[in-house]
């Protein structure tokens, strides 16, 4: 028990922050090997997040539609998530108990099953959370259909892919990480210009598909949430943001991952 306590603890990613004048460095340390990475000043992004019930989609899409712009490229989408996790569900943990210092490990793509392709455009992202900001690592992959929607969680045809094709993202991953669950969400993307903030604004999300070994007494689940999400690099978001809290949505933190976890653990309810 003592020897899993310590290969856990060393597999898990533990993340300082160094701010030396105007450059923030980040170290992790991964099987008691530390490294540095470049740079975070032109990657660190700080994050807010607004959340509530479902039922005030009509509400807070108005507020956005007259006070920002559609995104450009990605006005709407469905998004789709693998979510990795050591056998002890380290990330899960983290999240559960609030840690400050919180790292995710996904394979993301978009779009409904019907409409993927025989290789499906994905991405590789490792997420790290300090606070309200976030550092995100990602690479560009492309996934066989057979792999990406119809191979099982609790087999090894997933974390081979993830652990073959990860090589570009510059930070190792453990190889104790399986799939856990797939969550998906209905996305709408916002820019506002002023303050160059990236918004989000996310619903009916679901983990349909989980990994049954970790979840045997697990069922689909299906949240009644409703999150909004303001990204920028100075830290605040626009000041009409508080008419999300007039809408019903209340600022803090909210994880998809560590609801649907929380109500797979709870057999779905």
């Amino acid at each position: 028990m003592a020897a899993f306590a310590k290969s856990r603890n060393m597999a898990k990613l533990c993340c300082i922050l160094s701010v030396r004048f105007d450059t923030i460095i980040l170290f992790y340390e991964l099987f008691g090997k530390r490294i540095m990475l470049p740079s975070l000043e032109e990657n660190l992004v700080n994050e807010r997040k607004f959340s509530g019930n479902a039922l005030a989609l009509g509400r807070a899409l108005a507020i956005l539609e007259s006070h920002c712009s559609a995104d450009d490229l990605y006005a709407a989408g469905v998004v789709n998530s693998v979510y990795f996790d050591t056998p002890g569900l380290a990330a899960y943990g983290e999240t559960d108990n609030g840690d400050n210092v919180k790292t995710k490990v996904r394979l993301r793509w978009y779009g409904l099953p019907n409409e993927q392709p025989a290789m499906i455009p994905a991405f590789i992202e490792v997420k790290g959370r300090f606070g309200s900001a976030r550092r995100k690592s990602h690479q560009e992959v492309t996934v066989p259909r057979e792999i990406l929607l119809d191979a099982p969680l609790e087999g090894w045809k997933i974390p081979d892919f993830l652990f073959a094709s990860s090589s570009g993202l510059g930070v190792p991953l453990s190889r104790e990480l399986r799939p856990v669950c797939v969550i998906s969400y209905n996305r709408r993307r916002y820019f506002d210009t002023p303050t160059k903030s990236r918004i989000a604004l996310d619903w009916d999300i679901r983990a349909e598909r989980f990994n049954t070994s970790i979840f045997p007494w697990g069922t689909p689940v299906r949240l009644d949430s409703l999150v909004c999400e303001f990204k920028n690099k100075g830290g605040t978001p626009p000041a009409w943001a508080a008419l999300m809290v007039n809408a019903g949505l209340r600022i803090g933190r909210f994880s998809k991952y560590g609801e649907c976890m929380s109500r797979l653990l709870a057999g779905g309810i």
